[in-house]
């Protein structure tokens, strides 16, 4: 798949998924500047009506989507050549755990999901955004390996540091992003038979 081809197929896959949940997802647009400032209204009422539900939500939040803020606060730091080195020193903190915890197909993502104790709905909710999660970062991850160094809009701005983490040919970290980017290009037929059964459904305490 083409960049774009692949972050429009993403996209739209996720929206079906939160509407099929019940769960409105506002998406104003497909460009970096658009998809790093998404904001998700929250569960509804009746989902977060049981404890263990509202529990499973808060685990999500304070393990995904609080640490996938950070990584597009991260990203939104690079402005010139000292905040891109500064940057490369945080990425292995402040980015790659989250990098590798988000890589996988939907249906690795699922098993990660179903560790979480909650309703079959909740879970399902749960999964839907953390892959929408994934395409948040693809966006960042996906253009600044594909930049080259020779770019004058580059995000890298001059730091040898940020580049080789992208780039380097002998670098890990440019590998665990290939790696995180590859396992995105994943066809609709696999990520809606993540969605199928079995969910597991544990009672509330």
């Amino acid at each position: 798949m083409t960049q774009s081809t692949t972050i429009a197929f993403l996209s739209s896959a996720f929206i079906y998924f939160s509407v099929c949940q019940g769960d409105i997802c506002q998406i104003n647009g497909l460009s970096p500047e658009d998809l790093k400032n998404l904001s998700y209204d929250p569960p509804g009422n009746e989902l977060l009506s049981e404890a263990q539900d509202k529990k499973a939500w808060q685990t999500f939040v304070e393990t995904y989507e609080a640490p996938v803020g950070k990584v597009q606060d991260w990203y939104n730091s690079i402005r010139d050549k000292d905040s891109a080195d500064a940057a490369a020193d945080a990425f292995k903190i402040d980015v790659l755990p989250i990098l590798k915890k988000l890589t996988g197909r939907s249906a690795d993502i699922k098993k990660q999901v179903l560790a979480i104790p909650a309703s079959s709905e909740m879970q399902k909710l749960i999964l839907s955004r953390i892959l929408t999660l994934q395409s948040r970062l693809l966006v960042i991850f996906l253009p600044m390996q594909d930049s080259k160094k020779s770019s004058s809009d580059a995000c890298y701005h001059g730091s040898e540091k940020l580049f080789d983490i992208f780039l380097g040919l002998t670098s890990t970290t440019a590998m665990d992003i290939s790696k995180f980017i590859e396992t995105q290009n994943e066809d609709q037929e696999s990520i809606e038979a993540a969605f199928k059964e079995p969910w597991t459904e544990t009672s509330s305490s």
